[in-house]
């Protein structure tokens, strides 16, 4: 599944480079592991680092590590970007 994201769509206040780019998002490239998935699920829930770890029961440098990884693999500049395509679905 591919989705077409517009630089110009906007999250809150922040708003995503000119509206005229486009990026195609494969879903192949941005397949997050399990525990990535729920850490940026928790994340996107409002949950601190230090709180999703104690959810999780892993360390929060683990947490941090996996919230970036999740982030780069959808190809978003921020967590909160990433949150956003994560509920688009785009995650795979």
């Amino acid at each position: 599944m591919e989705r077409t994201r517009l630089h110009g769509e906007q999250f809150g206040s922040a708003q995503f480079d000119a509206p005229e780019q486009v990026e195609r998002i494969s879903t192949t490239e941005a397949s997050l592991t399990a525990f990535e998935h729920r850490a940026l699920e928790l994340f996107a829930a409002g949950l601190s680092r230090g709180k999703i770890a104690q959810v999780l029961n892993k360390a929060p440098k683990t947490i941090s590590n996996s919230l970036t990884t999740a982030k780069d693999k959808l190809g978003a500049r921020s967590l909160a970007e990433a949150a956003v395509l994560l509920a688009a679905g785009v995650e795979g």
